[in-house]
C-alpha cells in the first residue's frame, strides 16, 4: 500500500529520517565520549588522583606526597605521575612543536598496553643521569618518523637533549590525549616542597575502589600529621580515569541529546498524524474489508506492518544522514571534545539507530492504527454523504499540532536565551583590540640557543625584522599572550618598607614583553611610561603594572616609583622593581575570567625568563589584510632561523576559541530549533491541508450562502491558530521549567528572559500563520458547484 503513495511514502521516511539521523548523530557523539569503555584492558580499574586544599577540591600533585603515596599505598598495581607540555623536537622531517611529557617508570604499566615496537623504558633509564631515552606515539612514529623500523638509528633533540628512540606505542594510544613523546622523569630525593603542586597522578587499582579510597585517606592523614605546616592536602580525591577525562563534557552531551529527542517527538508526532490522515483516506477501504470478512487483528497487523515499514526505511535514511552530520561535526567544531577520536557509527550506534526505526512507528503508529482498524461500513457511507465530518475526528490531529507548536517552542526559547547570552558575552570589553592581530607562537631550540641571553637576542632580531615588513604596523612578544592555553607566571609579592611581609597578602600576573607589545595590543596607557630599549640589565627593573594592581595594592596613592619585589626572587639576586607606568587591565584567560592584577616587565631586564618558547604578535596596517601576511612573516623567521618552528593564528580566533563552548551550545541548539520549527511548520500545514480538503462540501456550501474569501481564510486560520495557541500556551510552561538545564551557559540573561520568550513565541506564531495560510488561501479557491457535485 506504501508504493500506492509514494508522497505520503516519501514525506513520512524523509521526516523520519531528519529525527532519527540527528539523534543517531548525537548518540554518536555521546557513545564514543562518555560511553565507550577506554581501550586498555580493565578500563574501570584505572584512576585518576588530586590533592585537596583548602582553597581548590582538586589541585595538581607535588612531588614528595606522590613519592610517599607510592612507597605506602599497598591498593595500586601501578601508580605514576606525568608533567609536561608544548615544546620543541628536531630528529624529524622538520622542527615541529609536539605535546612531550615526563613520566615516572610506572607510567604504561598503569594502561597496561605493550609498544608496537620496541620497548618502554629501562631501570637504568628512569635514574638521574640515565641514558636520554624516549618513546613516542604511532602517529608521531608515522608522521615525522616516516615509519622507520631501525629505531637504533632515530634520535630527537628535545630541549637541549639528544635522546634515542626506544619504543613506539601502538596506534590509538595517547596520554594525555595530545601527547606524542614521553621521556623518563624520576623524583629528586632531595625534594621536599610539599606545595607546589605540578604532577598529574594516575593509578591502576588491584583493589576495588572504596578499599583504595579508604587506604588513601590513611595516607593523607598521616602525611598532614607528619609535615604539619608544610602539606596543605587535606585528602586525595580519586574517580575514575573515563570520567577524569570526560566529566567536562558530559551535561553539554546530554543536554544535546535531550534537545535532539525533542525534534525527534516532533517528526513522530508529525507520522502519527499523517497516519491519521492516511487511515481516513482508507476508512472506505477498511470498512468494506471488514464487511467481506476482514478481522481487526489483521486489519490493525497491516497497519502496524505500513509503520514499521516507514520507521525502517526511515531509519536506513536517518544513518546515511547521521555519518554525514557527524563529518561535519568533527570538521566544524573547535571546541576540544575528549576521544574525540571515537566517535563514529559502530554496533551500539546501529542498534540505537534500529531501536529508534522499530519503537517510534510502532509508539506513535498504534493510535492511528487503532481508530482506523474498526471501521463500520454503514457509518462510513452515511459520513460521506455529510458536508462535515465529526469533529471528534479532527481533535486528535489538532493535539498532535499542539505537541509540535510546544516543543518547538522549548528548543526556540532555550535557543533565543544563548543567542543573547552570547551576545552578552561578545560585548565584554577585554582590555585591548583584538582585530587585525596575528600571533606566532614560537619555541627556540635549546641546543641552538643554551641561554637566555642569545635567545633574547633571537626575539630583538626577529621583532625588528617583523616590525620592518610591508603592512605590519607594529610587532612585540610576550611569554603568554591572552586567550591562550600558555599559562603565564605569578605570585606573591611585597612592597619595599613592608613589615613582616607575607606571601598570602598580595598576588600579581607576571609577564615579560617587549617594548612594543602594548602597542600590538592597543593597551592603553594611563599613567608614567611605557617600557623601552632603554631599560636594559645593571639598573631598576622597570615595571609597568596595570590599573587592577593599583586599585587592590595602592588605593588612591600614587604608584609611580614604588618598588616591589615577588616571593622566591630573592634568592636569584634580582633587584627589585620600580614601577614607571601604569596601563588599562586586560582579561587574559577568557571573556568571562575575572580581572587579575598584572605586571609587565622588559624582557631585556629579564632574559631568563624569554628562554624557550614565546608568544610573537604583529598588528597589521590594515586589519583586513591580517591574513596575508603569514607568508612573509613564515619567510622572515626562516631567514633568522629555519630550525624554529611556528603555528600562526588570529587573535580572534584565540579570543573564538576561549567562547567556544558557549558557541558550540549556541549553535546546535539553534539547529535543533530551526528544525523543529520546520517540523512543527510542515506539521501545521499538512493538517490543515488535510482538513480543508475533507471541509470541501462546508466550505463549498458557505461560499454558496454568501461567504467571501476573507471569510473563508478567517475561518481556517482560526481553526489552526486555536491549536498553536494552545500549543504556545503549553509550550510556555514546559519552556520555564526546561530552560533551567542551561543556566551555566546563561551570562547576563535570566532563565525566564521576557525578550527570548517573547522572540520565541513571535517566531512560532508568524511562522504558523504563514504555514497555515498557504491550505487557508487554497480553501477560497473552492467552486462551490463543483464541491457539492463532487460530495
Amino acid at each position: 500500500m506504501l508504493l500506492k503513495r509514494p508522497a505520503f511514502t516519501v514525506v513520512g521516511v524523509l521526516t523520519l529520517a531528519v529525527g532519527i539521523g540527528a539523534n543517531t548523530a548525537i548518540f554518536s557523539v555521546v557513545n564514543g565520549v562518555l560511553l565507550r569503555p577506554l581501550p586498555y584492558p580493565a578500563p574501570d580499574r584505572i584512576v585518576r588522583l588530586w590533592e585537596q586544599t583548602a582553597s581548590a577540591p582538586r589541585v595538581s600533585v607535588s612531588y614528595p606526597n606522590f613519592r610517599d603515596w607510592h612507597e605506602r599505598s599497598k591498593s595500586f598495581r601501578a601508580l605514576a605521575a606525568y608533567e609536561g607540555g608544548t615544546t620543541t623536537v628536531l630528529g624529524g622531517t622538520e622542527p615541529v612543536f609536539v605535546d612531550v611529557y615526563a613520566v615516572t617508570k610506572d607510567f604504561f604499566d598503569v594502561f597496561g598496553v605493550a609498544p608496537a615496537l620496541g620497548r618502554t623504558f629501562t631501570a637504568e633509564e628512569t635514574v638521574e643521569g640515565g641514558v636520554p631515552s624516549v618513546v613516542v606515539s604511532h602517529r608521531f612514529w608515522e608522521r615525522m618518523l616516516q615509519g622507520n623500523r631501525d629505531l637504533a638509528s632515530l634520535h630527537l633533540q628535545i630541549e637541549g637533549l639528544s635522546a634515542r628512540v626506544v619504543g613506539v606505542m601502538p596506534p590509538g594510544f595517547a596520554h594525555p590525549a595530545q601527547a606524542d613523546v614521553w621521556f623518563p622523569k624520576e623524583i629528586a630525593p632531595d625534594d621536599t616542597t610539599r606545595t607546589a603542586h605540578n604532577l598529574a597522578v594516575v593509578g591502576r587499582l588491584q583493589v576495588p575502589r572504596d578499599r583504595g579510597a579508604a587506604e588513601l585517606a590513611v595516607v593523607a592523614a598521616q602525611l598532614q600529621a607528619e609535615h604539619r605546616g608544610e602539606n596543605d592536602a587535606q585528602s586525595i580525591p580519586m574517580v575514575p580515569l573515563q570520567d577524569a577525562l570526560t566529566g567536562g563534557s558530559r551535561n553539554t552531551l546530554l543536554l544535546l541529546l535531550g534537545a535532539v529527542g525533542l525534534v525527534l517527538l516532533i517528526a513522530c508526532a508529525n507520522l502519527a498524524s499523517a497516519m491519521l490522515a492516511r487511515g481516513e483516506e482508507r476508512r472506505v477501504e477498511l470498512a468494506i474489508r471488514a464487511a467481506l470478512g476482514a478481522g481487526r487483528a489483521r486489519l490493525l497487523r497491516e497497519l502496524l506492518t505500513e509503520g514499521l515499514l516507514l520507521g525502517l526505511f526511515g531509519a536506513a535514511a536517518g544513518l546515511l544522514l547521521a555519518g554525514w552530520l557527524v563529518r561535519v561535526f568533527l570538521a566544524f567544531t573547535t571546541v576540544p571534545l575528549p576521544r574525540r577520536e571515537m566517535i563514529g557509527v559502530d554496533g551500539p550506534v546501529l542498534a540505537f539507530t534500529l531501536a529508534l526505526g522499530v519503537l517510534t512507528p510502532l509508539l506513535f503508529g498504534i493510535l492511528p492504527a487503532l481508530q482506523a482498524s474498526r471501521p463500520d461500513l454503514r457509518d462510513t457511507i452515511a459520513e460521506s454523504g455529510r458536508a462535515a465530518l465529526p469533529a471528534a475526528r479532527g481533535r486528535i490531529r489538532d493535539a498532535l499540532v499542539a505537541v509540535e507548536v510546544a516543543v518547538a517552542l522549548v528548543l526556540l526559547a532555550g535557543s533565543a536565551l544563548l543567542i543573547r547570552s552570547f551576545s552578552n558575552v561578545m560585548s565584554i570589553d577585554a582590555g585591548f583590540d583584538a582585530h587585525g592581530i596575528m600571533t606566532m607562537d614560537l619555541a627556540v631550540p635549546g641546543t641552538k640557543y643554551p641561554d637566555a641571553d642569545r635567545s633574547a637576542a633571537f626575539y630583538r632580531q626577529l621583532i625588528e625584522r617583523l616590525g620592518a615588513l610591508p603592512g605590519v604596523e607594529a610587532a612585540g612578544a610576550v611569554n603568554a599572550l591572552p586567550f591562550s592555553e600558555t599559562i603565564g607566571t605569578g605570585g606573591g609579592f611585597y612592597f619595599e618598607g613592608d613589615v613582616a611581609p607575607s606571601h598570602q597578602k598580595r598576588y600579581a600576573g607576571y609577564r615579560v614583553v617587549t617594548p612594543g607589545y602594548f602597542e600590538v595590543m592597543r593597551i592603553r596607557l594611563l599613567r608614567g611610561r611605557l617600557l623601552s630599549d632603554a631599560d636594559r640589565p645593571g639598573g631598576d627593573v622597570a615595571v609597568v603594572v596595570d590599573q587592577e594592581f593599583v586599585r587592590r595594592y595602592v588605593g588612591g596613592g600614587d604608584p609611580i616609583g614604588r618598588r616591589f619585589r615577588y616571593f622566591g626572587m630573592d634568592s636569584l639576586n634580582e633587584p627589585m622593581m620600580t614601577i614607571v607606568g601604569v596601563v588599562a587591565s586586560i582579561r587574559s584567560a577568557s571573556l568571562l575570567s575575572d580581572v587579575v592584577p598584572e605586571a609587565y616587565v622588559g624582557y631585556l631586564q629579564r632574559p631568563r625568563r624569554t628562554q624557550g618558547a614565546m608568544a610573537v604578535a604583529v598588528r597589521a596596517a590594515r586589519r583586513d589584510r591580517v591574513e596575508s601576511l603569514t607568508p612573509a612573516l613564515r619567510a622572515a623567521i626562516a631567514s633568522l632561523d629555519g630550525d624554529v618552528p611556528v603555528r600562526f593564528s588570529t587573535m580572534e580566533e584565540r579570543l573564538g576559541q576561549s567562547v567556544a563552548d558557549r558557541r558550540f551550545m549556541m549553535a546546535l541548539l539553534s539547529a535543533f530549533a530551526a528544525v523543529a520549527l520546520l517540523l512543527a511548520a510542515s506539521g501545521i500545514y499538512g493538517v490543515l491541508a488535510y482538513s480543508v480538503a475533507q471541509r470541501t462540501a462546508e466550505i463549498g456550501i458557505r461560499m454558496a450562502l454568501g461567504a467571501n474569501p476573507q471569510n473563508v481564510v478567517r475561518l481556517v486560520l482560526s481553526a489552526a491558530m486555536s491549536s498553536v495557541g494552545v500549543g504556545v500556551a503549553a509550550g510556555c510552561l514546559a519552556a520555564f521549567a526546561a530552560v533551567r538545564a542551561i543556566r551555566s551557559f546563561l551570562f547576563g540573561v535570566a532563565p525566564s528572559d521576557p525578550v527570548a520568550f517573547a522572540a520565541a513565541v513571535f517566531l512560532l506564531i508568524a511562522v504558523g500563520l504563514v504555514a497555515a495560510y498557504i491550505p487557508a488561501r487554497r480553501a477560497t479557491r473552492v467552486d462551490p458547484l463543483r464541491a457539492l457535485r463532487a460530495r
